[in-house]
C-alpha cells in the first residue's frame, strides 16, 4: 500500500512538469519546436547516462539472476501481448497505431524516472532490463505493423543509445570497472534529470494538441483500459499461475520493476512511427497523452494487486 501512494505521489509529480512544459510554451517562455532539442538529450544523453550510472553497483551472483529473469520476463510479456493484439487485429478493427499502442509502452521517459525516484537508482539496473526486448520487438514487429510488410529496421537495434548503454554497463558491471569520481559525478547528475526533462517534453507537445481532441475520442478510452489494464495483467496472471516466485521468493520486488513497465502508457515512439509511415500520427498522440493521466491511478493500483497476489 505504501509503494502504491508513493507511486501515485510520484507519478502525480511528474504531471506537475508536464504542467511545467504546457505553461512554457502556451506562455510564449520558449516555443513548441524545442521539445525536439529536449527529446533528443534525453534519448541520446540523459536515458543512456541513467542506465549507465544503475550499472555501477557491485557484481553479485543474486543481481545477474534477477536481471536475466527481468530479461526473460519481459520477452514472455511481449510475445503474449503480440500474439493477443494479433488476434483481436480483425474482430475489433484495429489499426497499426490501436495495434502499436497496445503492446508497447513509455518505458524509457516513464519508467525509468519512476522507479528511479520511487525505488532508487539499483532498481534502474532492473528495470533498464526491459529495454532490450522492449528496442528488438519494437523496431522488428512494430515497423512490420506500421509498414503493412514485414521489413525490420535492424540498424535501430544496432544504433540504439539505450541499448549500447545496457551493454557498456554490463561490461563494466562484469568487470567490477568504476568511473573516476569527476566522471561519476557527471554522468550520475546528467541521469537526475531525464524524469524532469522527459515530463516537461510532454506538456510542450501537450501545448500544440487540442485538448478537446484528447477527451472526445471514444476509442482512444478503449484502448487506454487495454494498454493499462488488461495487456499488463495477463503476463502477471501468468506468472501467479506458474507458481514461479513460490520457489523464488527473491525474486517479487525485482519482477515488480518490470510490473512497472508493463503498466506503462502507451509509447511516444508509436507516435514517431506514425508520422513516419503517415499512420493516423494525431490519433497515436491521443493515446499517448490519455494513457498518461490515466496512469496516475493504474500503475499504483496494478502494483497493489502484484503486491497481494505475490506478497
Amino acid at each position: 500500500m505504501q509503494l502504491s501512494l508513493a507511486l501515485m505521489e510520484n507519478i502525480a509529480t511528474m504531471l506537475i512538469w508536464v504542467l511545467v512544459g504546457y505553461i512554457a510554451v502556451k506562455s510564449g517562455l520558449v516555443k513548441g519546436e524545442g521539445s525536439k532539442v529536449l527529446s533528443s538529450l534525453t534519448v541520446y544523453v540523459f536515458c543512456p547516462c541513467m542506465i549507465f550510472n544503475a550499472f555501477q553497483i557491485e557484481l553479485t551472483r543474486e543481481r545477474i539472476f534477477g536481471f536475466l529473469s527481468c530479461v526473460a520476463f519481459a520477452f514472455v510479456a511481449f510475445v503474449l501481448w503480440i500474439v493477443l493484439s494479433r488476434l483481436l487485429r480483425r474482430p475489433l478493427g484495429l489499426s497499426p497505431v490501436d495495434e502499436t499502442s497496445l503492446v508497447y509502452g513509455n518505458v524509457g521517459n516513464l519508467v525509468l524516472p519512476l522507479v528511479q525516484l520511487t525505488l532508487g537508482d539499483e532498481m534502474v539496473f532492473y528495470a533498464s532490463a526491459m529495454q532490450i526486448p522492449f528496442n528488438l520487438f519494437f523496431w522488428t514487429h512494430g515497423i512490420s505493423v506500421m509498414q503493412g510488410q514485414s521489413k525490420f529496421d535492424w540498424r535501430k537495434i544496432v544504433s540504439n543509445a539505450n541499448i549500447w548503454a545496457v551493454l557498456i554497463g554490463l561490461v563494466f558491471l562484469g568487470f567490477q570497472w568504476h568511473l573516476p569520481p569527476v566522471l561519476a559525478t557527471g554522468v550520475s547528475g546528467l541521469a537526475h534529470v531525464v524524469a524532469p526533462v522527459s515530463m516537461m517534453v510532454v506538456g510542450m507537445v501537450l501545448a500544440g494538441t487540442s485538448l478537446k481532441s484528447i477527451f472526445t475520442t471514444p476509442r482512444a478510452y478503449a484502448v487506454s483500459a487495454g494498454k493499462l489494464l488488461l495487456f499488463p495483467l495477463l503476463p502477471i496472471l501468468l506468472l501467479w499461475v506458474s507458481g514461479l516466485l513460490r520457489h523464488y521468493p527473491d525474486l517479487v520486488p525485482v519482477l515488480m520493476v518490470t510490473a512497472i513497465a508493463f503498466a506503462a502508457p502507451a509509447a511516444a515512439n508509436v507516435s514517431q512511427l506514425a508520422v513516419v509511415f503517415d499512420q493516423e500520427p494525431t490519433k497515436a498522440s491521443i493515446y499517448n497523452i490519455l494513457t498518461l493521466f490515466f496512469c496516475v491511478i493504474t500503475i499504483p493500483l496494478f502494483i497493489g494487486l502484484y503486491q497481494l497476489l505475490f506478497s
